[in-house]
């Protein structure tokens, strides 16, 4: 993925952090208002259809998302 070079705005540098990332989450929460216009790649779609089409196949496999973020939470500590 090519990573274009944007200036940054006026004044973002002066921000703490946590301004700083509250103002990236605005941005972010601006662009998603519209989700049908976020470009998916194939390759992302590809691997969402074979999770689902294993998840089909045997749903014994899966892991609730609160039992992942459990497991994250452990390793992190």
């Amino acid at each position: 993925m090519q990573h274009t070079i944007i200036p940054e705005p006026h004044g973002f540098r002066e921000l703490s952090k946590v301004e700083q990332v509250r103002y990236l989450q605005a941005l972010w929460d601006r662009i998603v208002e519209m989700p049908g216009e976020l470009p998916v790649p194939a390759s992302h779609l590809e691997v969402a259809e074979e999770r689902l089409a294993d998840y089909r196949r045997d749903p014994t496999g899966a892991h609730s998302a609160y039992d992942v973020l459990d497991q994250l939470a452990k390793k992190s500590r």
